[in-house]
Order: C-alpha cells, then sequence, then structure tokens
C-alpha cells in the first residue's frame, strides 16, 4: 500500500472508531429502563411480622423463596398474623384469619394475588370510635429506597422518571356497614388504601428525611369514586400522626368504575404528573420547605390496605399490583 493510500485507510479507521466509541463508549446517552418499585408482587417470598413480643417474624411456605420484602402492619388491632391459632399455610401461599382480621395470600378459593379484611365492628366491640380515638389497620408494606429498602443504590430520584405506571385490580368482596344509630361519616369510614412516600433522600441535603404521603384511594365507603383530597396527618393524644400532608388523587384521574360495586376494578396509570403536584402543593403550603430540588426526592416506601373507624366488615381482594418507574435517556 502506498504511503498515501495508507494514511487514507488509517484516517478511515479512525473515524470508525471513533463513530463507534460516541454510541457505545463513554459519554454515550443511556438507555432509559424500567424499574420495579413494588418486589415480589406475587407473593412468593413470603411475609414479614411482628409478634405479640415485639419480635420480627418471617412467614414462608416455600423454604427455597428468597428472604421476605413484604411486612404486615396492624395498628390498633387486637390480632397478630403471628398467632398460630389463625394460620394456615399450604403449598402455594398463607392464610390468617381470626374474628378480627384476615390476610390470604394465594387464596385457594378466589381468584386473586391476596385479600384484606377488618371486621370492625368486632375490633370495636360494637362501640363506634369517639373523636381522637384510634381505629384498627391491616397494613402490607414494604421499603423500596435507601435506606433498607429493596432497590438499594439504584432507586431513581423524579428527576430520573419520565413515567411511574401504576396498576392494580380490586374487587369488593364485601363491606357491611353497621351504620346504626351513632353512625357520624365525618368519623365513621372504611377506606382502602395505596400509598407512597415521596422522600428526601439525598444525605447532603437539609431537608433529608421529610416526606409527604402520596395517595390512590382505590375505596372509600362515603363515595362511590374517590377524587382528589389534600390534608394534614393530623393526630391526637390517642393516636398520634405524622404531621405531614397527605396528597390522595382518589382513583377518578383514571376510571369511573364503582369498587363498591363489587366487580373487578382496573385502576392503572403514570402516576408522576399527579407526585409532581403533590410536591408543588406541599410546597405551597409550606411542607419539604428545605428543598425544591426533584433530584433529592425519592419514592421512599409503599403501604397497601385497610384503615376502618367506623363499624364496617369489610374485605377486598386484590391482583395485578405493580409500580413501575420508567427512567429518562
Amino acid at each position: 500500500m502506498n504511503p498515501k493510500r495508507r494514511r487514507q485507510f488509517h484516517h478511515f479507521v479512525l473515524l470508525f472508531a471513533l463513530t463507534v466509541f460516541a454510541h457505545n463508549g463513554a459519554g454515550a446517552v443511556p438507555p432509559s429502563a424500567q424499574i420495579d418499585l413494588l418486589a415480589d408482587t406475587d407473593f412468593k417470598c413470603g411475609l414479614k411480622g411482628i409478634d405479640r413480643d415485639k419480635r420480627p417474624i418471617e412467614i414462608q411456605w416455600d423454604k427455597a423463596a428468597a428472604r421476605p420484602v413484604w411486612q404486615v402492619a396492624q395498628h390498633h388491632s387486637q390480632s397478630n398474623v403471628a398467632d398460630q391459632a389463625g394460620q394456615t399455610i399450604h403449598p402455594s401461599g398463607f392464610t390468617f384469619k381470626d374474628e378480627r382480621q384476615w390476610l390470604s395470600l394465594h387464596p385457594e378459593k378466589e381468584d386473586a394475588d391476596f385479600i384484606l379484611g377488618v371486621n370492625a365492628r368486632s375490633e370495636f366491640g360494637g362501640k363506634f370510635r369517639g373523636k381522637g380515638d384510634p381505629w384498627p389497620h391491616l397494613y402490607l408494606t414494604q421499603r423500596i429506597s435507601p435506606p433498607g429498602g429493596h432497590l438499594g443504590a439504584d432507586a431513581p430520584s423524579l428527576a430520573d422518571l419520565s413515567r411511574l405506571d401504576f396498576g392494580v385490580r380490586v374487587r369488593l368482596l364485601f363491606d357491611h356497614r353497621n351504620a346504626i344509630t351513632g353512625h357520624d361519616p365525618r368519623l365513621h369510614a372504611a377506606q382502602f388504601v395505596f400509598f407512597l412516600t415521596i422522600q428526601n433522600l439525598n444525605r447532603t441535603s437539609p431537608g433529608h428525611g421529610d416526606y409527604f404521603w402520596f395517595g390512590v384511594m382505590l375505596y372509600d365507603d362515603r363515595y362511590p369514586v374517590t377524587s382528589l383530597k389534600a390534608q394534614l396527618d393530623a393526630g391526637s393524644p390517642k393516636k398520634p400522626a405524622t404531621g405531614k400532608l397527605i396528597y390522595d388523587i382518589g382513583v377518578k384521574p383514571f376510571t369511573d368504575q364503582v369498587v363498591a360495586a363489587g366487580e373487578w376494578v382496573d385502576v392503572h396509570g403514570d402516576l408522576l404528573p399527579h407526585v409532581i403536584a403533590g410536591l408543588n402543593e406541599a410546597w405551597r403550603r409550606g411542607y419539604l420547605g428545605d428543598s425544591k430540588n426533584l433530584s433529592d426526592y425519592r419514592v421512599g416506601s409503599a403501604v397497601l390496605g385497610w384503615e376502618i373507624t367506623g363499624l364496617n366488615d369489610a374485605a377486598m381482594a386484590v391482583r395485578n399490583l405493580r409500580c413501575q418507574a420508567q427512567t429518562k435517556q
């Protein structure tokens, strides 16, 4: 090869190498990714709980499975999932049921991933709670971002996201309201909730650790279709609260189906614009004032289940739960 042809050949090779490097090497635009914020949504790994002596327990039916990521929380209830008298473990799942609470993972006689039920009439002994009194909860919860979250360093910030896709199907199995004399809808209701904590998890931020509650109220026995509400999580001497903003969009942005009708209702959509709206509302009301930087905020944890302040005896079947973050390019 003559010197001129050799120089042209080397120039071509160099241009080719630089082109490949630009597309695949340092400085390349990374592809977007879909990240499952909720782990083990088919509940193969079991469940964590706390026994009556405040000791952590794990309930598993598949001993080869990874350790559980879901935790059951039974605030202000007389029931405890660790009580063996209420437990039934079968090859593909687990059921706890007593006269007050019902939790079934992979129920054998219902086309659902899990069932949650609370008999608040039994919890309250048939007497309505007064203003400021606590009420029973039955929650499934998991930590998503550090500290302690299953995603670890892979947890994206809100600034990283292009979408936050949520989906779930719910079917109200029953809700016996027991709206007898003394019932006050301002104090007494049955609510099936899904909440995320939107939390400042930047350790160098002065607002590190602060958060607000972002919710999709899946069912409230006072309303055919739940919609936007924003309020303080206020407590009382008998029931302390977080003092954080609750920004609950309800199901109205996604469906007009009535959960109380007892059929399967599909709730799905992009939560990200609503989360951003919730942040803006928090800032407008004076919350989270130490940081207005989206890169400081992540989805910290998730909560799903019943809060019943009335004498309702209610149960909900759930399937196809998911919450997926789509990152930007």
